[in-house]
């Protein structure tokens, strides 16, 4: 690839700079980094994201490098600019002369918004190539472990009502921002009052009701607007056409997942009328209402929560995932080869394939196990990998009911009738396909439980027989259930927990769990470049010599 940009270069350094240097001490990671990692393909590599034309712009290896330094000490942008004029080990990592002040918090902050994901994981896939070559990776015995953890952002969640404006607002300001004049015209014409109304504390049922009407009314006007005769011309050509359909697609699901039509034969209106008595409250309820709020038990579990990020999800459990989680896939000798940032109500295993086959198929290598917890262990799971000749090792799901009764195990399958016998000596009668699950459900009689002495350690069904779930996978969960009790299968589940030292890792040392940003594409390129500086700490306690004692987690600087 030819590299037509010229960066920008800095003086020669002075005698007093060359002074002030070498007195300075080896710093045990960087100057080890600065030895063992070129970093120069970042010139390269991103140098599509310049014309060429126009004022140089500083090197990309060197913006790299700020975000490694960003990440090592987990520091905001204006603690990474302060840490880059007074520290001196840094300055001599980053080849600037002694007395340069000149990145700015806020260039730190769109540069990386400028790379982008894409630009952060070819960096990473360059940094991962170089600990191939260093033979860190890549033996024909390894395996791989992969594994998840919460990373939770500062995410407001609003209502239904102000979730509906701010996804609306968006809109409009988007519109206002970038809309030719022909379209502000036309825009003018809609009646957008109800975005900017704000409803107290505790409003009357009836004004309330009225304002969310009327404030979906003019939501769902709004996207009527861009489908009429008269506009669509005007957005045959816009150049901001995609982002406002992003936004136009981003509204219309929060106005069906919050909001439904009103029965006209009663309803809503009724029930304000019987509850609010003022004379004012039945002058206002004398508007009809045309849409109400869905109740929050109706709504889809899998409903957008913030019109700001509208890929953040929440999952209710023992501890709380607000936004999204991250996977990473790394070897057992500690390498991480991948890290995807995915919504908090993703399944853990659906991204998996995908990320040890991008590794697989650029490097040409193949571990031996992938190594995962119970998430990952499901039967077409297992054969999706073994399709990629992965062979997975993970352990089974508990078999354990948990009501404390018979479980599954108890219950013996004859395969020639295809019944369950259970601990009473009775056999199911009749059984049924579930699609989601993916196997059979067969049913024991109902008045041969209800009848039978076990019944109390059986089932507490009253309407009911027992049940007996069959998964379609269960002959490869047998044979994964024998190998996994194998002394074998035991040390290599052992191995499993390496990955959480890498997890400590990203999470405590490179301030994954303590991260300000909240859409998923800024928390995916903070992954990435946290996996780059734990793989360059890896690299360094490796090969580096003398074995150097470095800074594991950077001190915590006051102030």
């Amino acid at each position: 690839m030819s590299n037509h940009v010229r960066y920008k270069t800095f003086d020669q350094l002075s005698f007093a700079d060359l002074i002030v240097y070498s007195k300075l001490p080896p710093h045990p990671f960087w100057s080890n980094v600065e030895q063992l990692v070129d970093f120069s393909f970042a010139d390269t590599v991103c140098s599509v994201l310049y014309s060429g034309k126009g004022q140089r712009p500083y090197a990309p290896s060197l913006k790299l490098k700020i975000h490694l330094v960003q990440s090592y000490l987990g520091t905001s942008d204006r603690r990474t600019e302060e840490e880059i004029m007074a520290n001196l080990h840094i300055k001599r990592f980053l080849q600037l002369p002694v007395d340069f002040f000149g990145f700015d918090h806020s260039t730190i902050g769109l540069d990386r918004s400028r790379m982008g994901e894409s630009m952060f994981r070819a960096c990473h896939l360059y940094i991962l190539a170089q600990l191939y070559q260093h033979g860190l990776w890549g033996d024909r015995d390894e395996k791989w472990i992969i594994d998840s953890f919460p990373t939770n952002v500062h995410l407001a969640r609003p209502g239904a009502y102000r979730l509906i404006q701010h996804a609306t607002i968006r809109l409009v300001k988007h519109l206002r921002k970038y809309g030719t004049q022909p379209m502000l015209k036309a825009l003018e014409t809609l009646p957008l009052d109800a975005v900017g109304v704000r409803i107290g504390k505790s409003p009357p049922p009836a004004k309330r009701l009225l304002a969310f009407s009327k404030l979906v009314v003019q939501a769902y006007g709004l996207l009527t607007w861009f489908d009429s005769e008269h506009v669509k011309p005007l957005l045959e050509k816009w150049e901001h056409g995609k982002r406002s359909q992003e936004l136009q697609d981003t509204l219309k699901r929060i106005l069906e997942e919050n909001s439904r039509p009103v029965d006209p034969q009663g309803g809503p209106k009724e029930r304000v009328e019987e509850t609010v008595q003022s004379d004012e409250a039945k002058a206002e309820s004398s508007e009809p209402i045309t849409y109400e709020k869905i109740p929050r038990a109706e709504r889809p579990k899998d409903r957008i929560i913030s019109a700001v990020d509208p890929q953040a999800r929440v999952v209710k459990r023992s501890l709380p995932i607000i936004g999204y989680k991250t996977q990473n896939l790394c070897t057992s000798t500690g390498v991480i080869l991948d890290v995807r940032t995915i919504p908090a109500n993703e399944h853990d295993q659906h991204a998996t394939a995908d990320m040890v086959s991008v590794i697989q198929q650029l490097f040409g290598v193949t571990p031996s196990a992938l190594l995962c917890d119970a998430a990952y262990g499901h039967g077409w799971h297992r054969e999706l990998l073994a399709s990629k000749n992965i062979r997975v090792v993970a352990p089974l799901p508990a078999n354990e009911n948990p009501k404390g009764l018979f479980s599954s195990s108890e219950f013996r399958y004859d395969a020639d009738k295809d019944v369950y016998t259970c601990p009473g000596g009775q056999q199911s009668v009749q059984k049924r396909y579930i699609r989601q699950l993916k196997g059979h459900q067969y049913y024991f009689e109902k008045q041969a439980c209800h009848s039978c002495p076990l019944r109390s350690q059986c089932t507490s069904s009253k309407e009911h027989g027992r049940r007996v779930f069959r998964s379609d996978f269960e002959e490869l969960y047998e044979a994964v259930r024998q190998y996994n009790e194998s002394i074998t299968g035991k040390a290599e589940l052992q191995q499993r927990l390496i990955v959480e030292r890498k997890n400590k890792e990203l999470k405590n040392d490179c301030g994954l769990n303590r991260i300000h940003t909240r859409s998923r594409a800024g928390l995916q390129t903070k992954a990435l470049t946290a996996a780059m500086v734990v793989n360059l700490k890896l690299i360094v306690r490796r090969k580096a010599t003398p074995k150097p004692g470095f800074i594991r987690r950077a001190r915590k600087v006051a102030g």
